[in-house]
């Protein structure tokens, strides 16, 4: 056995290619400062007059009503008899930053595409934030006594003896959320107990039958998930003491607005990769939701089917793609396209895009509030007294 390396050797680039290389290294370096036009198989769109900016001082269309199609209702029954609750947890989840790629012709012996964007909301504050989820608070108990159900008060809520023992196993609020469905923070309305856990583990549920897929909650990280299990162990006592010492159901809102979204797309086995963003401000299905759980521990769930979105934008989408990320794609297209031209490789077709959504603390209140509204109005036609 000979003591040759039995790797293939890679043959060194002959006088034609390597001058060939060095004046499209040169022509790219020359007009990188200039924005690329995305390639036909790998575009980025960034539709910004997809939906309508309307100034916050009023003209915003009105967020459509939910039917009873529009619900998602788990044990039914067990959203009945609802004469009084007391509002346990009110969370606001609100998502200002996503990213998105995707690859195309990876299982082709040609070329490929790759296309990269992202999106990040900027002028939006902490506080006016935290004013929201309150906010929210007072609609959920407006709805809940509109549907004829007693609210005990929430100074009554807090005298409770577990309530503190809740409050200890909470999370700090806001708390900074980073997940599958983007980033973000959270907001705890009025001081309650911030319980951030994955959807499946308050009430787990699956689609097909028994044996079927489970439904994810992308608004909960890989790693408060894998530790749920310790931490509803704690849970579940504590909350069970709490609705026995308030003699009543607990109420729990979760209320998820994603400002930022970024959906990408592939053509499997073409070389066709596209990224699109929208400028409107999206509330996700399922993860939506009102949670009723009885003081024998059992529960219920109603949220929305599908996920809904504003008519209206929450502002000015701005291309802040830099220079130096698009000489980046411009010379590993061009680079790898003369590689493979010359047998060294394959060609990747590559595109780059990061957007700002500009918006305002006042503009964002005016499009989030009646969309929150007609939601929590929506949700508690479910529950009955």
């Amino acid at each position: 056995m000979s003591g040759t390396c039995p790797f293939h050797r890679i043959p060194r680039p002959d006088a034609k290619l390597s001058r060939g290389l060095a004046a499209l290294l040169a022509l790219c370096v020359a007009a990188a400062p200039a924005a690329p036009q995305a390639p036909a198989d790998a575009s980025t769109s960034a539709p910004a007059a997809e939906a309508p900016v309307a100034s916050s001082g009023g003209g915003l269309p009105p967020p459509a009503p939910l039917g009873a199609d529009d619900l998602d209702i788990e044990h039914g029954d067990r959203l009945k008899g609802l004469k009084k609750v007391a509002l346990a947890g009110v969370a606001l989840y609100v998502i200002t930053e996503a990213d998105g790629g995707a690859v195309s012709g990876a299982a082709l012996h040609g070329g490929m595409s790759h296309v990269h964007a992202s999106m990040k909301v900027v002028g939006l504050e902490a506080g006016r934030l935290q004013a929201l989820a309150d906010r929210v608070h007072a609609l959920a108990e407006a709805s809940l006594k509109a549907r004829g159900i007693e609210v005990i008060p929430h100074e009554a809520l807090q005298a409770l003896p577990s309530y503190a023992e809740l409050q200890g196993q909470g999370d700090t609020a806001p708390l900074a959320l980073d997940a599958q469905g983007g980033k973000g923070s959270v907001f705890s309305a009025r001081g309650l107990p911030l319980l951030h856990m994955d959807e499946q583990a308050w009430l787990n549920r699956t689609v097909g039958g028994l044996f079927g897929a489970k439904v994810a909650d992308p608004y909960v990280s890989l790693g408060d998930k894998m530790s749920v299990g310790f931490r509803k162990a704690k849970l579940e006592p504590v909350l069970q003491r709490l609705a026995a010492e308030a003699g009543t159901p607990l109420v729990m809102v979760r209320v998820v607005l994603s400002a930022a979204q970024v959906k990408t797309s592939s053509g499997g086995f073409s070389l066709s990769a596209s990224a699109q963003t929208r400028n409107a401000l999206v509330m996700p299905g399922w993860t939506n939701r009102l949670l009723v759980r009885l003081p024998d521990g059992d529960g219920g769930r109603v949220s929305l089917r599908q996920g809904r979105a504003s008519d209206a934008g929450l502002g000015e989408l701005v291309d802040v793609t830099t220079t130096g990320a698009k000489a980046v794609s411009a010379l590993t297209t061009a680079l790898t396209v003369a590689a493979a031209f010359y047998g060294a490789g394959r060609a990747v077709n590559s595109s780059t895009q990061a957007l700002e959504l500009r918006t305002t603390a006042d503009h964002f209140d005016a499009v989030a509030g009646p969309q929150i509204e007609a939601m929590l109005a929506g949700l508690t036609q479910a529950l009955t007294p």
